[in-house]
């Protein structure tokens, strides 16, 4: 037992020392060759360059300690070497998940190349690892079989993404990451796991040190090679410290640690999937934006999500020791509950998903009878789109013979996010309809886009169409007069990483379009047009 304290305490205390020692070096090299993350007054709102490749750091006092570890295990058991072995794909997959995720950060690599390589590094840990054949959840057991490396490498998938999302302001995916390491350690030693244990706290010292130098205003980021480690590596020890025997894990535990990051990446495919956004489109409605918009600092906003995440770990151990697996669930719903219930966090995504069902439903019920319906949802901000712009569209409906209508605009710089949806009853066959795209740009920024359906008349289609363009153009005046009276706030909320007190965001000077008219058949009668 002294020999597994002084184990733990020694390679603790190396990665903490590690850390300390390379995030400078890293944070001046990144620096001397341009590797930084620059501000661009959209998404990027720091007031200076800040250094990237901070993952590199994570990383090499992570092996470092391991190394000290694999040494120390060694000398004081020398059977406890063959345990070692399986944890060789996961640092495999971790030095891969590093290289795949400094090329993102240094060349931004498109969001489907990355999720190959995720995958990948998963496929590695997942054949390397050991099997998963059960999962005990609230006291019953699932059989899943052959279908455990699926589960396994859909979990790693997720881990890792989470936190690659979550990792939006300065030090929130470092301090989670300390947190979740501290858990799942703790959760080890109660399991018996006491290899993975140690693991767990080497990276709670590698990132305890570079939070030193992370936390809020940041002089260095992760970047995504840096929170994609941290995903990797506390998914793999999820998994393998709440094992309870032999190919059995117990999935509640770590499901509880894990809920606010599940819960934000949700939420956030959630937005996107129900706003006709891609998936990997970035945004600011992540739980630390909205923390942000409500008036908080970013040091505030960093400290109420990892407090959070303290609650749901703790109640997560509780179960654990008490052998009760609902006082970890119970836990999650009431931190869930209370976020949605005061509208902190998950109230839009709610709505959004409720009206789409709604939608769905009426669609069974009424088929062909249906009535036109809408709904408006304002993501952020407070101008009038509603009033000043969407109405407008609306009730231009019957007048231009439309059948669907979809706004979508987005100002991350502004705190503005507003959707809007209408749809009519089709008259006439499918074919028969023609739809327009017009994306939105202003001062050289995209700021939204309007889809537009109508029923297709072949006689008078081309009329239709440049007559509903001349009607979009006094929309287009009022957009731009509603952005030129944006308030920017006396004391403005942190919004980015880098920083507690972002420069005042610009306003538009000019607005432009393209409109792109695509049949869904061509018509003698009927000439696309591009403007």
């Amino acid at each position: 037992m002294i020999t597994f304290v002084i184990t733990l305490a020694a390679t603790f205390a190396v990665a903490l020392a590690a850390s300390l020692f390379l995030t400078p070096l890293v944070r001046r090299i990144a620096i001397e060759h341009g590797f930084v993350d620059r501000p661009d007054g959209r998404r990027k709102m720091q007031k200076a360059p800040v250094a990237l490749g901070g993952g590199s750091a994570v990383l090499g006092a992570l092996l470092i300690g391991v190394a000290l570890l694999s040494v120390l295990w060694l000398v004081h058991d020398i059977d406890g070497i063959e345990n070692l072995k399986p944890l060789a794909g996961l640092f495999a997959a971790t030095v891969l998940i590093c290289a795949v995720g400094l090329f993102d950060d240094f060349c931004e690599m498109r969001g489907r190349t990355k999720l190959f390589w995720q995958l990948i590094a998963a496929a590695i840990v997942t054949f390397a690892g050991p099997r998963i054949e059960h999962v005990s959840l609230l006291g019953g057991e699932i059989e899943i079989g052959h279908f455990g490396a699926l589960f396994a490498l859909f979990w790693l998938l997720a881990s890792i993404n989470s936190f690659n999302l979550i990792d939006g302001v300065d030090g929130l995916a470092t301090s989670v990451g300390v947190i979740f390491s501290l858990a799942f350690g703790t959760m080890a030693l109660m399991m018996g796991q006491e290899l993975d244990a140690v693991i767990a706290f080497v990276l709670a010292g590698a990132l305890l040190g570079f939070l030193r130098y992370n936390f809020a205003p940041a002089s260095i980021y992760l970047g995504d090679a840096g929170s994609m480690i941290i995903g990797l590596v506390l998914g793999a020890l999820a998994l393998r410290s709440s094992t309870k025997e032999a190919a059995t894990v117990a999935f509640a535990a770590p499901l509880a640690v894990w809920a606010i990051p599940i819960l934000d990446s949700l939420a956030a495919v959630l937005r996107r999937k129900l706003t006709g956004r891609s998936i990997y489109t970035t945004d600011r409605g992540h739980i630390h934006h909205r923390l942000l918009t409500q008036g908080l600092t970013t040091r505030q906003a960093v400290a109420m999500i990892s407090g959070l995440c303290v609650v749901t770990s703790l109640g997560s151990l509780a179960g654990i020791y008490f052998a009760n697996e609902w006082i970890g669930i119970v836990t999650v719903v009431l931190v869930l509950g209370t976020l949605i219930t005061t509208r902190l966090f998950g109230h839009v995504e709610l709505m959004l998903l409720n009206h789409q069902l709604l939608g769905i439903g009426r669609s069974i019920v009424s088929g062909a009878g249906e009535k036109s319906s809408q709904a408006t949802h304002r993501l952020q901000g407070s101008l009038q789109w509603e009033e000043k712009i969407w109405n407008a569209l609306v009730e231009s409906a019957e007048r231009f013979n439309l059948t669907r209508i979809r706004l979508n605009l987005y100002l991350p710089h502004l705190h503005e996010d507003f959707y809007a949806t209408w749809r009519g009853r089709a008259v006439g066959p499918a074919t028969k309809v023609w739809r327009l795209e017009l994306p939105l740009v202003a001062d050289g920024m995209a700021v939204g886009y309007l889809h537009v359906t109508g029923n297709q008349d072949p006689r008078t289609a081309s009329a239709q169409l440049a007559s509903f363009l001349d009607f979009i153009e006094p929309l287009e005046a009022q957009i731009l007069e509603l952005l030129s009276i944006k308030p920017v706030p006396l004391t403005p909320p942190a919004v980015a990483a880098g920083t507690d007190e972002p420069a005042a965001p610009s306003l538009p000077q000019t607005l432009g379009h393209e409109t792109i008219v695509v049949p869904r058949k061509v018509d003698p009668a009927f000439e696309p047009t591009r403007r």
